[in-house]
């Protein structure tokens, strides 16, 4: 396994991280805000799903993602991870599914279109491969450049 797949994850994770800083309107009391509770339980399992990914411990990713969409459903990374997850385990169907609603709520999340492109691969639909590497070619060249290279090699064996 590569090491750049898991420093794409990494930037996903850093990218979630505006979702769990909470503006505090400064209300009255100064207590502790539910929502913090929440939004931290949130962002401590979408953490435990992250180092399960790094660690290949595909199962226990997935039930932490799992967790962090029921808690929150429009954690779009944690479609995508989940989807890596399940992709990783060789469950390409889901894993497209999962990839599909992580593009409903952010389309232009580049991880999505990449990791798309190779589940795509798995089951033989190169087309559908190639319709997210143009979309991933807008988004993030360096992605695009590894798509195009898995596609590549699909074609050659």
């Amino acid at each position: 396994m590569t090491r750049k797949p898991w420093l794409r994850l990494l930037y996903g994770l850093l990218l979630t991280l505006p979702m769990t800083l909470h503006a505090d309107s400064g209300g009255a009391g100064g207590g502790s805000n539910p929502m913090d509770a929440s939004t931290g339980q949130v962002q401590a399992e979408y953490e435990a799903g992250y180092r399960a990914l790094k660690a290949g411990d595909y199962k226990k990713a997935i039930k932490s993602f799992e967790q962090v969409l029921k808690d929150n459903p429009s954690h779009a990374m944690a479609y995508s991870n989940m989807g890596f997850a399940h992709r990783k385990l060789g469950q390409y169907d889901r894993a497209i599914t999962l990839y599909h609603k992580a593009l409903a709520l952010e389309p232009n999340l580049a991880e999505a279109h990449e990791y798309i492109g190779e589940a795509y691969l798995g089951v033989g639909k190169v087309s559908e491969a190639e319709k997210h590497l143009v979309i991933l070619e807008k988004l993030d060249a360096k992605m695009a450049e590894e798509l195009r290279q898995e596609i590549a090699r699909h074609k050659r064996s």
